[in-house]
């Protein structure tokens, strides 16, 4: 009895520990595919001024945030308006995300550093 209760209270730990956070509008995200991230990267006037869902993971670097595969980074100007609290997303990074927002490849960052710009999001999922 004692190693059934020890399990199961392991297990619910691990599932607490396991954080999954959601913000914006869940019925929009749920209209739109995916896009494959390169996709996006090799055919940016495919995509300009749309509203676009990626997977990748976020980055932080000095005053920027954007948003990786691994090979190539879009730019993230605001977490807004699906998350309109800027100030406290600095333990996102390295967090793995799925996010709905308006690309623009014209806009490219601190030197020309990023692929585009995402100029709105209207849903992040972090996990």
């Amino acid at each position: 009895m004692r190693r059934i209760f020890y399990m199961l209270s392991i297990s619910i730990l691990l599932l607490a520990c396991k954080k999954s956070m959601e913000y914006g509008n869940v019925e929009a995200f749920n209209n739109y595919e995916f896009i494959d991230f390169q996709s996006v990267v090799k055919n940016p006037n495919e995509f300009y001024k749309d509203t676009i869902k990626i997977k990748g993971q976020i980055v932080m670097s000095s005053h920027n945030v954007s948003i990786t595969d691994g090979s190539s980074w879009i730019w993230i100007d605001s977490f807004g308006p699906a998350y309109a609290d800027d100030s406290t997303y600095h333990d996102l990074h390295m967090k793995n995300v799925e996010i709905l927002g308006v690309f623009d490849f014209r806009e490219k960052g601190f030197m020309d550093s990023y692929e585009g710009k995402f100029t709105e999001l209207f849903y992040i999922k972090m996990y």
